[in-house]
């Protein structure tokens, strides 16, 4: 069995990236992340791209372990950059995507996280939607990540109608 990391890499036809048919499905979720990201943002596993256009493309930075969806990034919006490599910025953006990350692996992606002012992770929170398959599925409380960073957030809670709940960002301002 693959780890969650070769999967990601290796997910050439691009699985489970964005949801089938729903390219946005969070609702309102632009004017949300325009209003709490402060200057430049990376966005740390930023897949295909789809969040790239609710910000500046001089002020934006892609990073995802994928090249297959940072080909489709790069295509998608040509002006914003999308690299393999991490590089800090401002503001450290995780949507939907430390939930993919192993608990034996996080404290690393916090480590860089925590290189930023401000640090934004929004996805479906609770243990109670863990899971394994492919891909595996990690979800924490949102207790978990004050923890691990150390100071509270501002918890922000987004409609999301796919899986008839709440999207819960936590902003922490460092």
């Amino acid at each position: 069995m693959q780890s969650p990391s070769e999967y990601w890499a290796g997910n050439s036809k691009l699985l489970h990236i964005t949801p089938p048919g729903e390219r946005y499905p969070e609702t309102g979720l632009f004017p949300i992340l325009q209003s709490v990201v402060k200057g430049s943002v990376t966005e740390f596993g930023c897949g295909d791209g789809r969040l790239a256009q609710a910000f500046a493309a001089s002020s934006y930075l892609g990073c995802d372990i994928n090249e297959h969806a940072l080909q489709a990034a790069r295509k998608n919006n040509q002006q914003h950059t999308f690299t393999n490599k991490f590089s800090p910025s401002d503001t450290f953006l995780a949507h939907t995507v430390l939930l993919h990350i192993p608990d034996d692996e996080i404290d690393c992606v916090i480590s860089k996280a925590m290189q930023s002012k401000t640090i934004v992770i929004s996805e479906i929170m609770g243990r109670k939607w863990r899971r394994g398959g492919n891909p595996p599925v990690f979800n924490r409380e949102a207790k978990e990540y004050e923890q691990m960073i150390g100071a509270r957030p501002e918890a922000i809670e987004i409609p999301y109608p796919r899986y008839n709940c709440n999207l819960t960002m936590l902003v922490f301002t460092l």
